[in-house]
């Protein structure tokens, strides 16, 4: 009859309706973003840290815990320790004490101008130490330990300067997250991804890549064996709770990969964090870990 709708169209339109009510509904469901909209994820991002009050009044903080290290590729083996990460404008530190004369800490202090490490041992530095050193601008640009830092980088986008485009989207333990680029202002070798929870904004991981092409192989032969050199180290962030009107991270992994056909590693850190001050009177000197300043300390 006319005006009526075909019955083999009933179920098109049946189905085409239920389908856009599900597409509009639903607790936490994420909007896919556009390159257009980066500085608006930032700021969700800074409104899940806290309001703009609290992000500044937050100055001067120390972060203590525990920590477990594991050697998964490249060796064997875990040493379990106590950590401490301090902050203070840009300047920032953090410390992981295993006290094992084997492998007895893992230490990295930023005093806003220089980058000082601990030692494995004399004159010996460890994995982690040696990626650092290599790329400081990890520490320079305030990328380290996340929001946990009052130098975290986002904090200040406008004084920094980095070059952000949106990268995305990727699912992170089942949640989506948002994918932003980052690039320092005065570049670096280090490709780096900043991660955020799609629903709620908070930042949960970053990812800092290295690749060396292999050397040019002496016979035509030997070529096909060579691999990428790969070095990447990736630290995320999760159990976020309240402190001092800021959500922050309460458990803090480090993972350190060298995908090498040499000389491969897999390691990693855990750190569990459980006790937070907030403007804290914190000396320049405290963000010099060189062995011999912390002698001159005691």
């Amino acid at each position: 009859m006319k005006g009526l709708v075909p019955r083999r169209y009933c179920f098109l339109i049946l189905f085409s309706l239920m389908f856009a009510g599900l597409s509009t509904s639903g607790k936490g469901r994420f909007t896919p973003v556009d390159k257009q909209d980066v500085q608006q994820i930032v700021q969700k991002h800074l409104e899940s840290i806290g309001s703009a009050e609290a992000r500044k009044s937050a100055s001067g903080r120390i972060i203590m815990g525990t920590t477990v290290a594991t050697m998964r590729i490249g060796g064997s083996g875990h040493a379990q320790g106590n950590a401490v990460m301090a902050s203070s404008g840009e300047k920032s530190l953090i410390g992981l004490v295993f006290g094992s004369g084997d492998y007895s800490n893992e230490k990295a202090g930023y005093d806003g101008e220089r980058l000082t490490l601990g030692e494995f041992r004399p004159g010996v530095r460890t994995n982690l130490g040696g990626f650092l050193l290599n790329h400081d601008i990890l520490f320079r640009e305030g990328l380290i330990g996340g929001t946990l830092s009052t130098a975290w980088a986002l904090l200040d986008v406008a004084g920094r300067g980095p070059k952000l485009s949106y990268g995305g989207t990727k699912k992170i333990d089942g949640r989506e997250a948002y994918v932003l680029k980052y690039e320092p202002k005065k570049g670096s070798n280090l490709t780096i991804r900043l991660y955020f929870d799609a629903e709620n904004y908070h930042h949960i991981r970053s990812l800092y890549e290295q690749e060396y092409s292999p050397v040019m192989a002496a016979r035509p032969q030997d070529a096909a064996s060579q691999k990428v050199t790969r070095l990447q180290l990736q630290e995320d962030f999760s159990d976020f709770k309240p402190e001092r009107g800021l959500t922050l991270p309460h458990s803090y992994r480090i993972q350190l990969t060298f995908e090498s056909t040499n000389q491969p590693i897999l390691q990693d850190w855990v750190v569990t964090l459980n006790r937070f001050a907030f403007n804290q009177k914190i000396s320049d000197s405290q963000f010099d870990v060189t062995p011999s300043a912390a002698a001159s300390t005691r």
